[in-house]
């Protein structure tokens, strides 16, 4: 019976994959780096900050602090760039709705810092529909490991046989069906043909998310 959901929140609450990606290119930019395409997907795509900082400066054993404080320079860049243009992902706040309309938990597990997570969530007036919201400081382990998305069902009280994952990245996709929980694609970063073999559910955007299409058997 279905009881929770969890969304990541890049590429699935607002769709903010382009913006990120041209944040990473200024930020190696201001580092006298160039990004390539085949880089971005290999290195940054789905990847924790502290992974990216690595390949950046690869090769440097850069203090835990240093590595952090780099990961949010390029985070206000990135916060600064997106300002402007900043946008839900099409049919998620009627979704959201729906959802607190038949009594369903909601989180957000990302693994954005807390900066991210407040100024999009609250950009987008969506903090009346989550009941818990879960950033990269909560967690130990990074996506594709399950830690953010079991810790969320915890805090949530449901277990993942009454879950479902919302996730648009191979990684997190991963983590998702690593805690247990079904997962349903958003086909914001990959199409849906690659997102389809690991995942129960595919969709464009929430325009096409039904109570009967979520709750189905799967």
């Amino acid at each position: 019976m279905l009881k929770a959901v969890i969304f990541d929140m890049d590429g699935v609450i607002a769709d903010t994959n382009s913006h990120h990606e041209i944040a990473w290119r200024k930020y190696y930019e201001l580092h006298g780096r160039t990004l390539s395409n085949d880089e971005f997907v290999e290195y940054i795509s789905g990847k924790h900050n502290r992974q990216i900082v690595s390949h950046l400066f690869p090769g440097q054993d850069l203090p835990l602090d240093d590595v952090d404080r780099l990961g949010y320079e390029k985070e206000a860049l990135f916060r600064e760039l997106y300002a402007p243009d900043i946008k839900p992902v099409p049919g998620i706040p009627d979704f959201l709705a729906m959802l607190k309309a038949h009594g369903i938990k909601t989180a957000v597990a990302t693994s954005a810092p807390v900066e991210n997570l407040d100024f999009v969530i609250d950009t987008l007036q969506l903090r009346p529909f989550f009941d818990e919201l879960l950033h990269e400081k909560l967690v130990t382990r990074p996506k594709p490991n399950p830690e953010i998305y079991l810790k969320a069902m915890a805090m949530l009280g449901v277990s993942a046989e009454d879950s479902i994952v919302f996730e648009d990245s191979m990684t997190g996709i991963r983590a998702g069906r690593a805690s247990g929980a079904k997962v349903v694609g958003v086909a914001t970063t990959h199409s849906p043909a690659e997102l389809a073999e690991l995942t129960n559910d595919v969709i464009t955007d929430f325009t096409e998310m039904t109570w009967e299409r979520l709750t189905k058997p799967r």
